[in-house]
């Protein structure tokens, strides 16, 4: 099997620079990061050097919070992040802490060799789930302390099947690997593995830092005014079309909504302002003050989803109908309690934001229906941020591990 895994990406980098060639945008981007990665220069090494690799942004910002204190720590050090993702890739050049971004090749054993050459770290962090056997094994060969960072593990996984033992192997070597439940330290311990903490997740101490950063907008404020806020977090159509349906049932609604898109192209937002123009609802970017009286605003950017639950008294996250749930503890972390999709087996927070009685988990429209009314009538507030306090702490335990 490690040979087919070794067969299978030398095959994918021989045909990776016919995807800049592709309609697909996001493919452009994959292929064109990775054709010259020695063309970008790296800032001078001049104290340590931190690694950071993320599968994307969901895990950049778990890698956030170790990175700042990092950085409070030795304003020397250096940090360099690669992602695997185009979407991590672009929203991650807008973050001054980090020194160098770089897209991480496709894992063969010189690719691997090339880019550890290039980077030089002192230290290594992989985030949650990124397992690449080559970038490890060479890692691990040329005896560079390596950590696994907020990860989870599941009994089903490819990596304890009978096929899957190659990465199995890996999992030893680790200097530590700091997992965010409990479920997945007793897997790893019946395992055998031994190196192993159970810290939780970075992202609580992420959304705690973006609570207490939030700033004031004046754009929202004015929208809400005196009303009940209902957003509609990183969308996708299955939310969507629920979110309608409710609008269409109860067409007296009092409250105001903002419907923030996982996918934010001109077609998508054009076909969300088609799919809801009964209720008139209006841009972000064409926003007035003065003149707007929509109760439904469309939020068309990137960058203000996370302060706008600032404003918000229930919030419904997108992705728990099949494509992955998104973040849920950023409302939280604002007191607002969180609907979303049946799908949370992969998200150790769901569940235990459902047993805290924070996260309300719905199946279908009649069952949507009934939590929201439930939410709007009950007004219920103050335990969310308990919840995210209570959970807090991960990267302290972390760095303290570290630096024993």
């Amino acid at each position: 099997m490690r040979f087919l895994y070794s067969l299978i990406f030398r095959v994918l980098n021989f045909l990776l620079p016919l995807g800049k060639y592709l309609g697909n945008p996001k493919i452009k981007l994959f292929a064109e990061g990775r054709i010259n990665p020695n063309d970008i220069d790296l800032p001078q090494k001049t104290g340590l050097r931190y690694w950071f690799h993320c599968a994307s942004l969901g895990e950049f910002e778990q890698a956030k919070p170790i990175i700042e204190k990092l950085k409070h720590r030795d304003n020397n050090c250096s940090v360099i992040v690669t992602f695997f993702s185009p979407s991590g890739y672009q929203y991650a050049k807008k973050y001054s802490l980090v020194d160098a971004i770089l897209y991480l090749p496709l894992d063969t054993p010189k690719n691997a060799k090339q880019i550890i050459q290039k980077i030089n770290p002192d230290s290594v962090f992989l985030i949650k789930y990124e397992l690449w056997y080559h970038l490890l094994n060479t890692l691990f060969e040329k005896k560079i302390p390596t950590y696994l960072v907020s990860a989870v593990f599941r009994d089903k996984q490819f990596m304890f099947s009978a096929l899957g033992g190659f990465i199995f192997k890996l999992l030893p070597r680790f200097e530590m690997i700091f997992l965010q439940d409990k479920k997945s330290y007793d897997l790893l311990k019946s395992k055998g593995l031994n190196k192993i903490l159970l810290s939780g997740d970075t992202r609580y101490d992420r959304v705690k830092s973006n609570k207490q950063n939030a700033k004031p907008n004046d754009f929202l404020a004015h929208f809400k005014k005196n009303h009940q806020l209902l957003i509609l977090g990183s969308s996708w159509a299955e939310e969507e079309t629920l979110l309608y349906q409710y609008l269409t049932k109860h067409s007296n609604f009092d409250f105001k909504i903002i419907v923030a898109p996982h996918d934010i192209s001109a077609q998508h937002i054009k076909e969300i302002m088609e799919n809801f123009k009964a209720f008139s609802p209006v841009l972000y970017t064409e926003f007035n003050i003065q003149a707007s009286t929509s109760n439904l605003l469309i939020l068309n950017t990137i960058g203000h989803l996370s302060s706008a639950y600032f404003y918000a008294d229930i919030a419904f996250i997108g992705g728990g109908f099949g494509r992955g749930l998104h973040n849920i503890l950023e409302p939280l972390a604002f007191d607002v309690p969180v609907i979303f999709g049946p799908n949370t087996k992969k998200y150790p927070e769901a569940n235990l934001a459902i047993n805290a009685q924070v996260g309300f988990q719905i199946s279908d429209f009649s069952s949507f229906e009934n939590t929201l009314n439930n939410l709007i009538s009950s007004r219920a507030f103050g335990k969310q941020s308990d919840f995210i306090a209570s959970n807090a702490g991960a990267s302290d335990k972390i760095l303290k591990y570290i630096f024993l």
